[in-house]
Order: structure tokens, then sequence, then C-alpha cells
């Protein structure tokens, strides 16, 4: 695959550039050594105090080596998007390498440490420019690469599709020529019958067996349209013959955010797609510090639960806890669980109030909701009354991030693209409720929640739980 061979190159830079940074620093000691030779005695002065042993100073470098591969990778240095030597990869070098004479500087004077500064100085210029050169020879390398012959040690690549959309390809392909790869040229889909090899075009479809034959040809890479994917057979049976690999370029399915693979069931392949976190282990991982949270919050609040639920039944008639219910994953309806806010029977009269609705959308939200009891309104702006959902999220109806459980009737008036914020369980918190809550509009609350399933991980997880607990202190955009 395209990406382990640019991780496999990856790493080969990294261990070769750590290699080469170990290597700078007894340079630059030999070269400290006689560069003091060279110079009269009041210019030596300035190279005080004395040098020590190289393996007085082997502690430091390491530090300084450890915080370099740290500098390198934050700036992306080994970034698999970087592609080109550039400027963009030489700066990344010079800025790492600035950051590890600042580290060296620093280090030796909080510790106080009788360390020669050229000695340091030498070796940051050192490194810088060892790692410039390497891969400046690399480049001329992968450069000299695309020229050879056939029979390099490169894998000969031929685009099989429409010539405007193959060379495209081949142009993307071209700009990874370090990893490797060499465009030997193209087989034109939009000709039937047999035709001459012209420049870079080796022929038709036709052609095929007659190319495999007359060329050293590593892997196929199938450039398909919209409409068919016409001829993909016969490629597929010759390489199946030959033994020789061929990758299918997917940019034809109508998929912008939709992720893509391919799985087997036995012997039946399938290509999924998938606009929904589909990370199996990190899943389970979220499941998992559900159960967990969700069962430290109902043992820690049990006391709590008693006295609102004492609370509740003597401010107003009714039942403590209020159940609704709400639509789950894909619209699976569920019991919601909350302590009671309103008087009971309010969900009977909501229609007389309906025409006072301050969201734009099918959720009813009002700022001085008659139905919500005084003590209600306490228990909405603290987000107390929320705290029976760690019931359903023990249950596995919720999560504890993830969008808001709508109601029946809402999810009834979404719009098709809305739909979507289904695809994964509900939430007791989200990017919503941090952001505003109800100062937000509808169809931008919405947009965040599509947003949170487009980026969801479990780092973002965490933040939006930190970022929970001073929102419900304040009870910013609570009604």
């Amino acid at each position: 695959m395209f990406l382990e061979r640019a991780r496999y190159y990856s790493k080969l830079q990294f261990m070769a550039d750590l290699l080469l940074s170990c290597i700078a620093f007894p340079l630059a000691y030999f070269t400290r050594i006689n560069m003091a030779d060279l110079f009269p005695e009041g210019i030596r002065r300035l190279f005080n105090p004395l040098l020590l042993p190289m393996h007085e100073y082997l502690w430091m470098i390491g530090l300084g080596i450890l915080w370099w591969t740290i500098s390198a990778y934050s700036l992306g240095l080994y970034r698999i998007s970087i592609r080109k030597l550039g400027w963009g990869r030489v700066r990344i070098i010079i800025e790492s390498s600035i950051l590890l004479w600042l580290f060296l500087g620093i280090l030796s004077y909080a510790l106080k440490l009788e360390i020669s500064r050229p000695l340091i100085s030498i070796f940051v210029v050192y490194q810088a420019a060892i790692l410039l050169f390497v891969r400046l020879l690399l480049a001329l390398k992968a450069r000299q690469r695309v020229g050879e012959s056939p029979n390099g040690d490169h894998r000969n690549i031929v685009i099989i599709g429409s010539i405007p959309r193959a060379r495209q390809m081949g142009e993307l392909i071209t700009r990874y020529s370090d990893w490797g790869f060499r465009i030997l040229g193209y087989v034109d889909t939009g000709i039937e019958e047999s035709v001459q090899p012209s420049g870079n075009i080796l022929g038709s479809m036709a052609d095929l067996e007659r190319i495999t034959d007359t060329h050293v040809i590593d892997e196929f890479v199938y450039i398909g349209e919209r409409a068919s994917l016409e001829g993909l057979d016969k490629v597929l049976e010759l390489c199946q013959q030959q033994g020789i690999r061929i990758r299918v370029a997917a940019d034809f399915f109508p998929a912008k955010i939709t992720n893509l693979s391919m799985e087997f069931l036995e012997n039946v392949p399938f290509i999924t797609f998938s606009s929904t976190p589909d990370h199996i282990v990190s899943l389970h991982a979220k499941r998992v510090l559900d159960v967990t949270l969700a069962s430290i919050g109902l043992i820690l609040l049990m006391p709590l639960f008693v006295v609102v639920g004492i609370i509740v039944k003597l401010t107003s008639k009714g039942p403590i806890i209020y159940r609704q219910v709400r639509c789950g994953l894909y619209g699976r309806k569920f019991t919601l669980y909350k302590f009671r806010s309103m008087y009971d029977g309010a969900d009977d009269i909501l229609w007389e109030i309906k025409h006072l609705n301050e969201m734009d959308g099918p959720t009813f939200k009002m700022r001085n909701d008659p139905r919500v009891t005084p003590l209600g309104r306490f228990l909405r702006k603290s987000s107390i009354d929320e705290w029976p959902q760690f019931w359903n999220v023990l249950k596995g109806d919720m999560s504890l991030v993830g969008p808001r459980a709508p109601l029946p009737e809402e999810v009834e008036a979404y719009v098709r693209w809305q739909r979507r914020r289904l695809s994964v369980k509900p939430g007791v918190t989200c990017l919503w409720q941090i952001s505003g809550r109800n100062e937000i509009d509808f169809h931008e609350w919405m947009k965040m929640d599509l947003k949170y399933i487009d980026n969801w991980s479990l780092m973002l997880d965490f933040k939006i739980l930190l970022y929970t607990l001073p929102v419900v202190l304040f009870g910013k955009g609570a009604r």
C-alpha cells in the first residue's frame, strides 16, 4: 500500500537522522580540538572553559538529541504529506536545530555546567548541515531514479484510464518518486482497437498482453470513470495470471466525507463506506469510560439524589423522576430519565404555548416557560436535572458525550442531512452543551453535532467533558 511504503521510508529517514545526529557530535568535538590551535592566544581565550573529555558531554548530548527528536516530530519533519526537499523541509530542519541549540544553552545555564559553548554551536551547525546534505543526496538520487531504465530498484507503474485523468494520477504519483515509484506509461481506455506505442502512451486496452510482455511492470493503477468500470475485469484477470499488483482508484465514488475500506466475508469482497466513527478499539474504550464514569457518578451523587428527590416531591405534585421517550442510535427509542423540573401534566399543555418557541427548528425552547417550577429553573440552570441520565449511560442507551437525544416528533421534522446525528449514541453532554446551548440556533446546533461525528476521537470526548464542568457551574446558555 502507498501508506505502508510511506511509513517505511519515513521510519528509515528517522533512523538515519538519529544516527547522523549522533555522528555530528564526535565530528564537532574533534573540530573544536583542532580549531584552538589555529588561532592566536587572544582569540583562544574565547574558547574557555577548557574542553572536557568527550564522555563528559554524552549525557547532555543525549538529552539534546531527544529534545531535537520531539521538536522535529512536532514541526512535522516526518509528516508523510511533506514530500519535497523544498524550503518547507529545510526550514523545519533549521528550526529544530535552533531549538536544539537553545535547549543545550538553557540546560548548561540552569545547571551551571562548565561546557564549551563553541563546541555546542559547532555540533548544532554540523547536525543541521549533515541532515540537509543527506536529504539533498536522496533528492538527487530520487530524481535520477525517475530517468533510469525499467530494470532499476524502483517500482514501475502503468496507469490505465482515460488519458486526462490518467495523467493527473501520474503527476500525483510522481511527487512521491522518493518512495521508489516510477511512471512507466499509460494505457488509454478511450480506444478499443489496438494502437502503436507513442511517447508514454503504451497502447490501449486491447494491447494489455503485449504491454506486459514487452515491459517490466510491477503495478497497474486503474483509474475508473463514474459511469462504469468496464474493462476492469480483464485487467484483474491478467494481473492474477501474471502476479502483478493492481490498485483501483476509488475517487469515482461520490463520497466527500465518507471513509472507505475493503473487507471480506469468506471469499466475498465488500467495499465499505462509512460516515460515522468506526474505530472498534476506541469505541470499546469509549464504552468502558462511559460505564466507569457513570458508575462513579451514581455512587458519589447518591446522597444528593435522595436530597434532590425529596425537595422535588415537597415543592410540587408529581413523580420525582420524569420519563420521556427519546430517539437513540439510528432512531432506536428509549426512555430517558431526568429529575422532574416541570409541573405534572406539562406535556399536555405544550400546544398552548408552542407558538412562543424561541428556537428556529422543531425543538421547543423558551426562556420563561410557565410549565417549569421554581425549583426546576434551578435544576435546569445547574444541570442537576440531568443527573439521572447516568443510569441511561449505564444501560447503554446513551453515552457521556454525544449529540443530545431528540424527541421522535423532532426527528420526523428533520431534513435528510440532519438525521446523520442519529448515527452515534446520544450523550449527556456535547459540543452544543459547551458552546452556548440555547443561545445557538437549531441549524448551527445540528452542524456542531455532525462536526463532532466527523472528528470524533477519545481525546475530543475528554476535552468536551473537561469543558462541560465550567459551563455547568456557571449555567452558560441554560434555560
